[in-house]
């Protein structure tokens, strides 16, 4: 009876085992890469808008509704009228969705106040949205999200203020 007790555990085991075993991980599949990288395109966007180089800025950019000549001197005009300079920028963190990606970089920028007309240095984060067009990233948007521009209440307050160039 010990015998036949012992066998019945055995096999019981070996069903337990052998349902375990046919069984396969599923198989997910791997992203395509795509190059250049949404980080390698706001990148090179970023050293673009630093060089003032308008036309290659354009290049990373899906801008359907507006052809490379209007975009260059909308781009220039931006930059005469609002003393713009990227001093610096630094890429914080890419996050990659499935045909979307963002990008953080911060920004040490030059540019006129708004409010006192005077020559400013910021240190702001922006966020740029890309999405995929044609196998292709572009970025669709950028908008400031930490340390914007001043506003009237950073400047009758005890907050640091950007720092006056004189």
């Amino acid at each position: 009876m010990k015998d036949l007790s012992n066998s019945v555990i055995v096999l019981v085991l070996l069903l337990v085992i052998s349902s375990c075993g046919g069984k396969n991980e599923p198989i997910l599949p791997e992203r395509k890469s795509i190059e250049p990288s949404p980080t390698k395109v706001v990148e090179d966007f970023m050293k673009a808008l630093k060089d003032e180089n308008f036309s290659k800025a354009y290049e990373y950019v899906y801008a359907p509704y507006k052809d490379k000549e209007g975009y260059i001197i909308e781009m220039k005009n931006t930059y005469k009228d609002n003393q713009i300079s990227i001093l610096s920028y630094r890429l914080l963190g890419t996050q990659i969705y499935d045909r979307t990606a963002i990008v953080i970089v911060e920004l040490n920028t030059k540019l006129k106040s708004p409010k006192t007309g005077q020559l400013i240095e910021m240190n702001q984060k922006s966020q740029y949205d890309l999405g995929l067009f044609d196998d292709e990233w572009k970025i669709t948007s950028g908008n400031c999200i930490e340390n914007c521009l001043e506003t009237e209440s950073q400047m009758e307050s005890q907050e640091p203020k950007p720092k006056v160039i004189e």
